[in-house]
């Protein structure tokens, strides 16, 4: 058994994912188009070691235990039944941005968690393989294995449901600059706000549009067409925290930062900047711009007192091991 560490980033979604058609397998409703993260990620380092008389799962220092230490478990579970090994694993997990906040640190965690546990136990799975086992921890997760511009084909069943590259991050400077309006954990999580999806009546409407919507979107990724992608994913982030407000129970993840940032993108773009807002499940938004924009976007938004930080991102390689011992 190797020690292995990998780094690995959050993504962002341009189309979103929300509702599961089959939870268990974390398979979604839809297919969805994401970007890397240059400057959000999580380094997880994985060890398999007879000496260790119990997983053990520390995430940014700190031992968890419950539902965070059961969903991390269950991945080192199916990595213990390909091979067939009954060692338990030390995992080490730290954050370089905020946690359970709305900015994507299960896609990262999870990804990462699959390369590094998947080699640390001697197996040498393929990306679409990685892919899948990160997608059980977290659905999201399975975008962060490729590099760059991502893919999240919905699939049918376990095998067909993953992940694969449209572009490298090189393809487009895109910039992703993050208005960090809250710093704690969200109070209602990415996994209870799927399960309420289906319950808001535009759901049906959602799926409806979708397809069209995403096929627009991707053909506006491979010609770099700025303005049609950002009203695209504009529009897209609006519709999903409309489901999520219109659920039964209603969720509502914005808070007031939220809309101060909303405010001074509307206001940049009167003013010439092109820019667009999108927001997963949390307060925190997520500014696309063109690379000749974003000092002034990150200007802009950082006279704002609801803003705690900013997080500038640019397009980024997927998980990746940086130590093997």
């Amino acid at each position: 058994m190797n020690k292995i560490t990998v780094v690995s980033p959050a993504n962002i979604a341009f189309i979103k994912y929300w509702g599961k058609i089959n939870p268990k397998l974390n398979i979604p409703f839809n297919d969805s188009i994401s970007m890397n993260l240059s400057d959000c990620l999580t380094t997880t380092t994985v060890e398999f070691d007879k000496k260790n008389k119990k997983d053990k799962i520390l995430i940014n220092n700190k031992e968890v235990e419950g539902s965070k230490k059961e969903r991390v478990v269950q991945i080192l579970d199916l990595i213990r039944k390909k091979v067939g090994i009954k060692l338990f694993a030390k995992v080490e997990s730290k954050n370089n941005f905020p946690t359970d906040a709305g900015i994507a640190s299960s896609a990262s965690g999870f990804s990462a968690l699959a390369l590094a546990g998947s080699r640390a136990a001697g197996l040498s799975l393929s990306q679409k393989e990685v892919s899948i086992l990160a997608r059980m921890g977290s659905g999201s997760a399975c975008r962060s294995v490729p590099d760059g511009f991502t893919y999240w084909q919905k699939g049918k069943d376990n095998e067909s449901s993953y992940a694969f590259q449209i572009v490298p991050a090189d393809f487009w400077d895109l910039r992703d600059v993050i208005a960090v309006v809250s710093k704690g954990g969200k109070k209602v999580g990415s996994t209870e706000g799927h399960e309420l999806a289906t319950t808001s009546p535009y759901f049906s409407v959602r799926i409806k549009n979708i397809e069209k919507r995403t096929k627009n979107l991707k053909k506006a990724l491979l010609v770099r067409d700025f303005k049609t992608f950002g009203e695209l994913v504009e529009e897209e982030a609006v519709d999903l925290h409309v489901m999520a407000m219109t659920s039964k129970p209603p969720v509502f993840y914005w808070n007031n930062g939220t809309m101060d940032v909303m405010k001074i993108v509307f206001e940049l773009r009167e003013k010439g900047t092109l820019c667009y807002f999108t927001m997963d499940a949390g307060p925190n938004v997520h500014i696309i711009c063109l690379g000749k924009d974003e000092s002034k976007v990150k200007k802009a938004i950082q006279k704002l007192s609801s803003v705690y930080s900013v997080i500038s991102n640019k397009a980024a390689a997927g998980a990746k091991i940086i130590c093997k011992n």
